[in-house]
């Protein structure tokens, strides 16, 4: 088992020293180093929040503590994450429970009913009403130990757009993986511009102040009201005067503000689009909600005891696609090949448990 979370620790850790998921992202912090000339530690990034916070998990609770890993009437392990208040009254509905506005769902309660229904029929649901609810193991892993978990869509520029070595990056994204992205790519030097909803702003905003500090220093910022016309105009000027672009939405989000990436990409400046979701950009997968803890889970880069799966760490698949955007961008940015990049944090878990379950298999077959 790995190690817990710690309260009170300088440096949290949970990857043993030589284990085959460490050796991994270490081998991720290496391709970013030599790209950008900066050196990361794997650790301390994924410990990022949990260091400022001192959260703990619980035997099912993640240390966050809005997610739940339940078991379902077919045996099969989910994680629902309670992360947004209309999550608790989501979840309340589907299973016939009354839950107030701004009420937290009874967790026992709720437990007691997951066992009741299919993992089918409640993801079923949970993608049809916006739920962020996986599956263990849901997502399987397709890239090699060599490469890095993102799919790439080179661009064909209707006009001659000139690389400049002085970036600048612009930041739709929020919460933990696309913050961390910029964050890398301002240390390397670009100037970076982060760009919030004037009634939605980012939510990492309402958590732990030092973390969303760390996440946001040496970055400027903008407010726009993304209700009005004049707000959506200045939208579309930023990101066109912006080299690189990095956005955390459902595809539909942005299409909604009549934003369409491949189009700019095509006949504006910017040069690499960088889209983070949880489950990718294509069909039910681009519908779905997903968040750090959850997504961890359908990739199965989970712990487990005796009982049952636990949760890894705080939220890995963040901090773990963070590191992963930030790489393929200055990969990008070397090759000087204009390009949508998507990265998806399940896919992110499933590439760094494949790792682990490749020593496993090795470990187990004796010839």
């Amino acid at each position: 088992m790995r190690k817990r979370l710690s309260n009170g620790a300088s440096l949290m850790k949970f990857l043993p020293e030589g284990s085959p998921e460490l050796q991994q992202l270490n081998w991720l912090a290496r391709e970013f180093e030599l790209l950008s000339g900066i050196a990361v530690d794997p650790q301390e990034l994924l410990v990022q929040r949990a260091r400022h916070t001192g959260w703990q998990a619980g035997p099912s609770q993640s240390v966050g503590g809005s997610c739940h890993l339940m078991q379902t009437s077919d045996g099969q392990w989910i994680a629902i994450n309670l992360a947004r208040p209309e999550d608790h009254e989501l979840v309340g509905i589907f299973f016939s429970l009354e839950v107030g506005v701004n009420e937290e769902i009874d967790i026992g309660q709720l437990r007691d009913n997951v066992r009741t229904c299919t993992s089918s029929d409640l993801l079923e649901y949970a993608i049809d009403v916006g739920l962020p609810i996986s599956r263990l193991n849901e997502v399987a892993n397709s890239y090699s130990h060599s490469e890095l978990p993102v799919k790439v869509q080179h661009v064909q520029k209707t006009t001659t757009q000139t690389w400049r070595k002085q970036l600048k990056v612009v930041d739709l994204s929020s919460l933990w993986a696309g913050p961390l992205c910029s964050q890398l790519l301002q240390q390397c030097g670009y100037e970076v511009l982060k760009v919030e909803s004037l009634y939605r702003p980012d939510g990492a905003r309402f958590g732990n102040p030092n973390f969303f500090a760390e996440l946001d220093e040496g970055k400027s910022h903008v407010d726009l009201d993304f209700y009005s016309a004049l707000g959506i105009s200045r939208l579309r000027e930023l990101i066109s005067e912006a080299d690189v672009v990095i956005e955390g939405s459902r595809p539909r989000a942005l299409q909604q503000l009549g934003i369409n990436a491949d189009e700019i990409l095509q006949n504006a400046k910017p040069q690499v689009w960088l889209s983070i979701t949880g489950y990718g950009r294509d069909g039910v997968s681009g519908q779905r909600v997903g968040f750090g803890d959850d997504c961890a889970v359908a990739g199965g880069l989970v712990d487990f005891s005796p009982e049952g799966p636990l949760f890894l760490g705080d939220a890995v698949a963040d901090p773990i696609s963070g590191m992963v955007a930030a790489t393929a961008i200055m990969r990008a940015l070397k090759e000087q090949k204009p390009c949508l990049i998507a990265v998806c944090l399940a896919e992110s878990a499933a590439w760094l448990n494949s790792v682990r379950q490749k020593q496993e298999s090795q470990r187990d077959f004796k010839p």
